[in-house]
């Protein structure tokens, strides 16, 4: 009878050794491949936004690209409405070329500063030669913006309540341009009982409240049951509009001095 082999040194059991250094050298061949994956996932997430970054930026130079057309056609649309002299439309026309919010031509101002002064809206049409001579500051937008701060003065007319209110000027201009700026602040007063905008140099009356405009002074009138219950007979407040303005005298309180430098303001 054969001698019995111990079993760790039985012959047939020698393959488990070779198979376990077979699993050794496996196993870093299995890291490597999950390391290159993780490293894939990783360079794919990064990708995501770069791909997505694209697509934004291209819908934001269609944006611009589309605005930028809709200027032009508004450009053409309102030199057209002026040419005809169809104001109201150059002036709506104007405001939507406003809201695109691009940039606006010294052409662009200009029409809409001719279609203010048409319907009588000085004060816009000091705002739009000014960004007009932001642009190109020529002779002829200069002269056009000394005429209107030596011959026009700011106001703001208010009543309350609207009803019944009037605005008459003591001798109406004879230059088409003031009048047409007087005839505006008659209408809006009479519809809202409100006016802010600029009234030629001259003589008024507000509902009964006298009181005159002049250049580079800022006017205020309030009519109201309160204003008159204090007794106030002309409750109008005038302010220096430029340095070295006098100072007109108002039966109205005046508001306080302005705060010190560096002093917060109440």
């Amino acid at each position: 009878m054969p001698p019995r082999i111990p079993r760790q040194h039985h012959p047939r059991l020698h393959t488990r050794p070779a198979g376990v250094v077979r699993a050794t050298v496996v196993a870093p061949a299995a890291a490597l491949v999950l390391r290159l994956a993780v490293l894939g996932g990783l360079l794919a997430a990064v990708a995501v936004p770069r791909a997505h970054a694209a697509p934004a930026e291209e819908a934001s130079d269609r944006d611009l690209q589309t605005r930028e057309a809709e200027h032009a056609r508004l450009s053409d649309e309102m030199e057209r409405l002026s040419q005809r002299q169809i104001w109201e439309g150059v002036d709506k026309t104007f405001r939507k070329l406003v809201r695109l919010e691009v940039k606006l031509t010294e052409k662009d101002y200009l029409t809409g500063a001719f279609a203010a002064r048409e319907l009588g809206r000085v004060l816009q049409v000091r705002e739009r030669l000014q960004e007009a001579a932001r642009i190109h500051g020529t002779r002829e937008i200069v002269d056009w913006l000394w005429d209107i701060d030596n011959h026009y003065g700011r106001v703001e007319l208010v009543s309350v309540p609207a009803r019944s209110s009037t605005l008459e000027a003591k001798v109406m201009p004879f230059d088409p341009n003031q009048r047409k700026a007087v005839e505006h602040a008659m209408r809006s007063v009479q519809d809202d009982g409100l006016f802010v905008g600029m009234l030629p140099k001259g003589e008024y009356t507000f509902s009964g409240q006298p009181f005159t405009v002049e250049a580079g002074i800022d006017v205020r009138i309030e009519v109201s049951p309160r204003m008159r219950r204090q007794g106030i007979i002309e409750p109008v407040y005038v302010r220096p509009d430029r340095p070295g303005m006098p100072q007109t005298s108002s039966t109205e309180p005046q508001p306080p001095e302005p705060a010190p430098s560096g002093s917060p303001e109440k």
